[in-house]
């Protein structure tokens, strides 16, 4: 059995969020996502990834990157939060965008003939000052994405 969490817990913690989310303009936060976008990528490379493609968009959506690391093509889904954020970044990989991640996948093995390639969705989290330097980024392998 599960301890049950106080809806107080629960609600406050999405009122700090979005108090958050707000401060921050729309514009800001897309070119704060594309620079952590850059950051990931490097960090990667400097890590054995072979980065093959950024940004590959189809009608389902939009993949950050894709890579090869270790004989595995790799999904890599980047999130990115200013060190001031109440959650991690991964708290914005959402049910929805792991079900979007899961057919993204299965697109780009069928549309590339890649199913012969073993295949992993792996998680960079960068973590932003408030001035908008990289203060860290951690990239957790092998998500096990949920099916719902």
């Amino acid at each position: 059995m599960q301890p049950s969490v106080p809806k107080s817990s629960v609600s406050g913690l999405w009122q700090r969020l979005n108090t958050w989310l707000q401060r921050v303009p729309p514009d800001s936060r897309q070119a704060q996502g594309a620079k952590a976008e850059r950051a990931a990528a490097r960090y990667l490379q400097g890590h054995g990834y072979r980065i093959i493609q950024r940004n590959l968009r189809s009608k389902l959506g939009e993949i950050d990157i894709v890579a090869e690391h270790d004989g595995w093509l790799v999904v890599v889904e980047v999130r990115s939060r200013s060190e001031d954020s109440p959650v991690y970044p991964r708290a914005g990989l959402t049910q929805a965008k792991q079900r979007k991640l899961r057919q993204l996948t299965e697109q780009l093995r069928k549309q590339y003939k890649l199913s012969h390639l073993p295949v992993r969705v792996d998680l960079a989290e960068v973590i932003m000052s408030k001035a908008g330097s990289i203060q860290s980024i951690e990239v957790l392998e092998g998500l096990a994405l949920t099916h719902r």
